[in-house]
């Protein structure tokens, strides 16, 4: 395999960091509202899901960062910390990030938002995020200093291109595999239970 030239830059040479929506104290539900809240457990290495998303409003002086196709969500504190990327399901939902995450904007043009993504996902920026977190017994925090200066090795658009096809292809099989997994388990179940109605 020939050897691509790639540039080695650190993380806040190529994002703008800034932290979720500050809201004060619990988010509570409100019947009827426009604005969506993403919170850890509506994230997963693939993706989100806007239908879990608690519904509130928003309230503050200042207009929020509304999320958009793009954007990269990572969370400050827990024992996972993977990106995740808001994509164009989004569609026009109005929705924030809840205070527990950054918010990383791509401010490059010869980036893309979903190879940044996977990048921060790879075993060389999670070493570091690992090494560098501050963890008390049961809960690491990640500092945004630490991961402003995460290394980003950054190959030419066109790879980066090919990086996240592959990518998207490699977690398409994975999200098959496990519909697959459930679906024979489901058999099997179905299959015990008719013996044991005899």
């Amino acid at each position: 395999m020939k050897h691509i030239r790639a540039d080695k830059s650190n993380l806040s040479d190529i994002v703008t960091v800034a932290a979720g929506h500050p809201f004060r104290g619990k988010i509570e539900p409100i019947e009827g509202a426009e604005t969506a809240v993403v919170q850890m457990r509506d994230t997963s290495p693939s993706g989100m899901d806007w239908t879990s998303c608690v519904r509130t409003e928003v309230a503050g002086r200042r207009e929020p960062d509304w999320l958009r196709p793009g954007d990269i969500l990572f969370p400050a504190r827990g024992n996972v910390s993977l990106a995740v990327l808001i994509n164009e399901s989004i569609g026009s939902l109005q929705a924030v990030a809840a205070p527990h995450f950054f918010l990383l904007r791509v401010s490059r043009s010869d980036v893309l938002p979903a190879y940044m993504a996977w990048w921060l996902n790879q075993e060389p920026a999670q070493r570091h995020l690992e090494q560098q977190a501050q963890s008390s017994t049961l809960v690491r925090n990640i500092a945004r200093p630490v991961l402003e200066d995460t290394p980003v090795i950054l190959p030419p658009l066109p790879r980066q291109r090919q990086i996240v096809e592959l990518a998207n292809a490699m977690q398409r099989e994975e999200d098959l595999l496990r519909r697959l997994r459930q679906t024979n388990q489901q058999i099997m179940t179905g299959l015990a239970r008719d013996l044991l109605a005899g």
